[in-house]
């Protein structure tokens, strides 16, 4: 099963990280570490700034401008690896941000995505009734939008059709994965699934991936096409 591996941008140095850690939020000297209230087991990673951060998290959601100098004089990044064999499992990790970008995180990245988003963006996100929101990206291709994130849950990647105006491609994939997650929503090619409206949907195995196999974004997964079944 693939890990997440979920990144905070941090105000303090590389050097004094372990010690801010310690005192707001864990502590993170050895590893595995489990955080109370968490049912997951966490590999902390440091590492040292990275240069025009800001720019990653800007491309992909908007920040203020004070957001971006917060995030531009990041001294170092504090990455979390876990496993999650649950949606429980799951959801337990969001205390575990929360307390992390309370104490002064300045951001938060998902790795197997590539969202980026600001400490307000991504707790907002994640007390929504979609919290998986803040997990998956969208990738468009000439005729589909497809997800990207779901590997990490053992599940495929989906997309549905762009080519159809009476589609909200993005609501479609991020209410389908929702259940896939939350619901244990069947995702296997000739399953059926109802979105919120009622209208009838097909799972069916998709052979072009927006990805090829060797890039990081491949989901060994595999892929499933959302089919319109009815109306």
């Amino acid at each position: 099963m693939k890990p997440f591996t979920i990144a905070f941008p941090l105000p303090v140095s590389f050097e004094d990280a372990p010690q801010w850690l310690l005192e707001k939020w864990g502590d993170v000297s050895k590893s595995p570490i489990f955080i109370p209230g968490s049912s997951l087991f966490y590999t902390p990673i440091l590492q040292k700034a990275a240069e025009g951060l800001e720019s990653i998290f800007a491309e992909h959601s908007p920040l203020s401008p004070e957001e971006s100098a917060e995030i531009a004089a990041h001294q170092s990044i504090f990455f979390l690896q876990f496993v999650a064999k649950n949606a429980d499992e799951f959801v337990s990790f969001f205390p575990v941000a929360e307390k992390l970008l309370n104490a002064g995180a300045l951001g938060v990245y998902i790795e197997n995505s590539g969202c980026a988003w600001s400490r307000k963006m991504f707790l907002e996100l994640v007390k929504s009734e979609l919290p998986l929101e803040a997990f998956l990206n969208f990738v468009e291709t000439s005729d589909a939008m497809f997800t990207l994130g779901l590997e990490p849950f053992s599940l495929p990647d989906i997309c549905v059709t762009t080519l159809n105006a009476d589609l909200d491609p993005r609501a479609v994939l991020i209410s389908a994965a929702d259940s896939m997650v939350f619901d244990g929503q069947d995702s296997k090619s000739g399953a059926a699934w109802k979105d919120d409206s009622e209208r009838k949907f097909e799972f069916k195995q998709e052979a072009k991936a927006p990805f090829e196999k060797k890039s990081p974004e491949w989901n060994a997964q595999g892929y499933r096409r959302l089919i319109l079944r009815s109306k």
